[in-house]
């Protein structure tokens, strides 16, 4: 469960996660280039419009993983601060100033300050001002969770889900009942704390089925939500990230990746663990532990190559509208080698270390 890396303890189910959600990010900004390319119920539009059924789960497992590692913590207000401020803003100032030229060209916007103002300010980085907010709240439900501990948190995460549910039947908000301060993403965080630190009265293999039947059960409503609907509105649609679907799909991978992990940790001479240990203690370490400490890099770089290669899908080579049974799986393996080939050389130049995002 546990691999020790230049001397510090690192919990591996939380790398497998974090390298798994940086590589759905990706994906789901990768998909629509081909989706938008096929009529709808076409056998082209069916495959390229499923992945974001499990694309839309990259950004609630973010959260969690965030919210296992930081509540519950002894840290004073202004360290605290200072050192989520400063791992979130110096890699992202940079690159969020660079982009907007890359956009103006791919785009065709006037070189302006205008322009530039409203790139800058377009939707590409709504995740980072998104964290910006909840870090902000964030000592307030560190606060919350260290005094009223898991019986709190389960009283915090039942009022969230209700309004989520509310949301979805669009009752919310209900009259004038205020529930703001249990809505939007803080849940993720708090919910990825619980599942970390519950202790389920199953056992491990009972909880590694649980899970896998969460994941798989919401992803296949997901699904049939995406193909019925969007056949019906000749477009691609989702349940996007404050509803339920997705919090039951990251629920369940949660629950499976952790439980695997333990499980293997108690019984090391069964099949599982053959498969646990290939991840964790072979080569294929190496490549989840490097994703995972960049992954807040590629997330910031890869619209880089994102967006030069969609240029040229659009523009030079038309290879958004052939098989994309072949070329999403290229382009997303170019878009995501590209990102991460970036970190690394800026990783691995003193000058630029600051700036790659890397944990």
């Amino acid at each position: 469960m546990f691999k020790e890396v230049n001397g510090k303890k690192r919990i591996f189910y939380l790398d497998q996660l974090r390298a798994l959600a940086i590589m759905l990010v990706v994906l789901a900004h990768v998909f629509r280039n081909f989706s938008n390319e096929f009529a709808a119920g076409t056998c082209q539009w069916y495959f390229s419009t499923i992945w974001v059924d499990f694309a839309v789960i990259g950004v609630p497992l973010f959260l969690m993983i965030s919210g296992c590692l930081l509540l519950n913590k002894d840290y004073d207000l202004g360290f605290f601060l200072k050192r989520r401020f400063s791992r979130i803003l110096i890699p992202f100032i940079p690159w969020s100033l660079l982009l907007p030229f890359l956009l103006m060209f791919v785009n065709g916007y006037d070189v302006s300050l205008s322009s530039f103002i409203h790139i800058y300010l377009d939707k590409q980085f709504w995740f980072i001002w998104m964290l910006i907010g909840v870090y902000l709240f964030l000592p307030v439900v560190n606060s919350f969770v260290k005094d009223m501990k898991l019986r709190g948190v389960e009283y915090f995460l039942i009022i969230w889900l209700a309004v989520m549910v509310l949301g979805i039947l669009h009752k919310y908000p209900f009259h004038n009942l205020e529930l703001s301060y249990f809505a939007g993403y803080v849940g993720y965080f708090v919910l990825g704390y619980y599942l970390a630190n519950k202790k389920f009265n199953f056992s491990d293999k009972t909880m590694i089925l649980i899970g896998f039947a969460i994941f798989a059960a919401a992803t296949l409503f997901n699904m049939h939500y995406t193909f019925t609907v969007g056949l019906e509105k000749a477009t691609v649609v989702w349940y996007t990230y404050l509803t339920i679907c997705p919090v039951l799909q990251a629920t369940g991978l949660f629950l499976l990746f952790k439980y695997w992990a333990e499980y293997c940790s108690k019984h090391k001479d069964t099949f599982k663990n053959k498969i646990y240990s290939f991840f964790k203690d072979s080569f294929a370490f190496k490549i989840i532990f490097a994703i995972s400490t960049y992954s807040y890099g590629i997330f910031l770089v890869h619209y880089f190559p994102l967006n030069t290669i969609k240029y040229i899908g659009h523009n030079m080579i038309p290879f958004f509208s052939w098989n994309p049974v072949i070329w999403l799986p290229l382009n997303w393996l170019a878009v995501f080698g590209i990102a991460f080939l970036i970190v690394y050389i800026c990783n691995h130049i003193p000058i630029l270390r600051e700036f790659s995002g890397a944990h």
